[in-house]
């Protein structure tokens, strides 16, 4: 009995050791708002009607730097690469409508996703929820849309993010002003 003491002893720290977190990797992830993607100073973007840019000189400032956490934010899908239903990546944007038929939000407002598994589009500018890490850059994306192609700046990106259609939100920011849909409160 006593040679096997200091195997069952081993295996008992083990057992023990691995059931404790060892990193912040299993961290819940942090809910955010648009607002934390861009300087305070710089006012919320709103849905020009009149066609005029909404972006200026601050609109490339990135203010998110905690890439090393993951977040959850809740904006509205805008394809980039999809076939039929599947979406295999897509813009994220605070309100319906974005970029297609409108100006589009500044470079800090846009965030490009590309998901775990291919998210099933149920309708146009659907209102989903993301989750994972959101990594800081000014990048160029191009995407289709009937009256041509068209390229975005963007602020954010997030790889393999988890995607689930969002329910209701508290983010003053997402506005839902396209016959697409109406954001759930």
């Amino acid at each position: 009995m006593m040679k096997h003491k200091p195997f069952l002893l081993t295996f008992a720290a083990l057992a023990f050791c691995s059931a404790w977190p060892i990193s912040d990797a299993f961290a819940a992830a942090q809910p955010i708002f648009w607002s934390a993607l861009r300087p305070a100073d710089q006012p919320k973007a709103t849905v020009p009607l009149s066609g005029k840019p909404v972006s200026g000189p601050q609109g490339e400032t990135l203010a998110w730097h905690g890439e090393e956490h993951p977040i959850e934010l809740t904006g509205f899908v805008l394809p980039i690469d999809q076939d039929g239903d599947l979406v295999y990546e897509f813009m994220l944007v605070p309100w319906a409508g974005a970029c297609s038929h409108m100006p589009s939000p500044p470079p800090n407002q846009l965030v490009r996703v590309v998901p775990q598994a291919p998210l099933h589009l149920t309708r146009m500018y659907e209102t989903v929820t993301v989750t994972g890490a959101l990594q800081p850059g000014l990048d160029e994306a191009q995407f289709f849309m009937i009256d041509g192609n068209r390229i975005l700046t963007y602020g954010y990106s997030m790889n393999h993010a988890e995607v689930a259609t969002a329910t209701a939100t508290t983010d003053p920011d997402l506005l839902s002003l396209s016959p697409f849909g109406i954001l759930p409160r």
